[in-house]
C-alpha cells in the first residue's frame, strides 16, 4: 500500500542537478522516489487536496510565486533528522520564506500537517538507515558535494494512487525567453522537436554569450520557449550546463539535440554552418573561426509544460 493518500498534493522545488548524486540512493532509501517524486526540496506538504485546486487557487499560487525572484542555493553539507538523511541547502532563508508565504495564505495547510515546530528546508535522500549504512551513505553524499541549483520555480504535484504527477508549474518572477536559432523555419523545427520531447539539449558558442554580454544558463533556470512569432509556448528548465571545447561533444549529446544527427561529425558540420552563416556572422561582427578548441556552452534542459 502506498504511504500517500490519493488526491494529496505537494508544492516542491525540484533539483535535477542533484539527481546524478542522489538518484540511486533515493531509489533504495526514499519511499517517495518509488512513486515518481524526483529529488526536491519541499515547499509545502501536504497542500490542499486535489478537489480544492480550482482556478482561483491556481491563480493565487501563480501570483504568489511570480512576486518573488529566482535565487541560487548550494548543497554543501549532509544533515540528519531522526531516521532521515538529507542535503542541506544554503542559504535556506528564501526557501523558508516560500513556505511561510504559502502557509500564510492557506493556514489550513500547515507544513507537514503541523507535526513539526520549525521549518527546515532539505532534500531527503534516505529514511530509516542503520548506523553503519547511515555512515556509508553520508560519506558517499559528502564526496559528491557541493551541488548548486538556481531555484527558478515551484512545481505542484498530485498523488493519483500510483505516482506523484506534475499538475502545474509556477515560475518565480517572469521567466526570461529561450530563443532557438533565428525566427524562421529552423526555429520552428527546433520548437517542434522540443515540444515533442525529441530535443533535450542545445549548444551555443561561448563567444556569442561574451559578445552579447548575456549570462550563461544555469542549472535550475526556468525559461519561456518562444516561437518565430515571439509567442511563449512552453516552460523549460535547464538541468545541466558545461563549457567545453567542441572536440568533447559526444554522440549522446549530438543525438539529444533532436535534429536527427547519427554522428558527432554530422552534428559539428551542421553547427559550423549555422555559426559561420550570415545571420550569426552579423551578430558577431564577422564569421567566427571554429576549431577543436572552440569553447561551446553545452546545455541540457527538460520540458516542464505548455504555456
Amino acid at each position: 500500500m502506498a504511504p500517500f493518500e490519493i488526491g494529496e498534493t505537494a508544492l516542491v522545488v525540484e533539483v535535477p542537478s542533484a539527481e546524478p548524486l542522489v538518484r540511486d540512493l533515493r531509489e533504495r532509501y526514499d519511499s517517495s522516489a518509488a512513486y515518481g517524486m524526483p529529488a526536491h526540496i519541499t515547499v509545502l506538504y501536504p497542500f490542499l487536496p486535489k478537489q480544492r485546486l480550482d482556478d482561483g487557487v491556481l491563480a493565487a499560487l501563480r501570483d504568489l510565486f511570480a512576486a518573488r525572484r529566482p535565487f541560487e542555493v548550494a548543497f554543501g553539507d549532509v544533515g540528519r533528522f531522526p531516521d532521515v538523511l538529507y542535503l542541506a541547502p544554503e542559504p535556506d532563508g528564501p526557501l523558508r520564506e516560500l513556505t511561510e508565504a504559502v502557509a500564510g495564505r492557506w493556514p489550513e495547510a500547515p507544513p507537514y500537517g503541523g507535526r513539526f515546530g520549525d521549518i527546515v528546508p532539505h532534500l531527503t535522500v534516505a529514511e530509516r538507515l542503520g548506523g553503519q549504512t547511515d555512515a556509508g551513505v553520508a560519506a558517499d553524499l559528502a564526496a559528491g558535494l557541493p551541488v548548486t541549483t538556481l531555484v527558478g520555480g515551484v512545481t505542484l504535484r498530485v498523488f493519483d494512487g500510483e505516482s506523484w504527477h506534475a499538475e502545474a508549474f509556477f515560475p518565480l518572477g517572469e521567466p526570461p525567453v529561450a530563443e532557438f536559432a533565428f525566427p524562421g523555419p529552423l526555429r520552428e523545427r527546433l520548437v517542434a522537436a522540443i515540444l515533442s520531447g525529441d530535443k533535450t539539449a542545445t549548444a551555443g558558442l561561448l563567444a556569442d554569450y561574451e559578445h552579447c554580454g548575456d549570462p550563461l544558463p544555469a542549472a535550475g533556470r526556468w525559461t519561456a520557449l518562444i516561437d518565430s512569432a515571439g509567442r511563449r509556448v512552453a516552460l523549460l528548465e535547464t538541468t545541466q550546463v558545461r563549457v567545453v571545447p567542441i572536440r568533447e561533444v559526444d554522440e549522446a549529446f549530438a543525438r539529444d539535440e533532436g535534429e536527427g544527427y547519427d554522428t558527432v561529425a554530422q552534428w559539428r558540420a551542421a553547427h559550423e554552418r549555422f555559426w559561420t552563416g550570415p545571420e550569426m556572422s552579423a551578430v558577431l561582427g564577422g564569421p567566427p573561426v571554429i576549431d577543436d578548441d572552440t569553447l561551446i556552452v553545452a546545455e541540457r534542459f527538460r520540458l516542464l509544460g505548455s504555456l
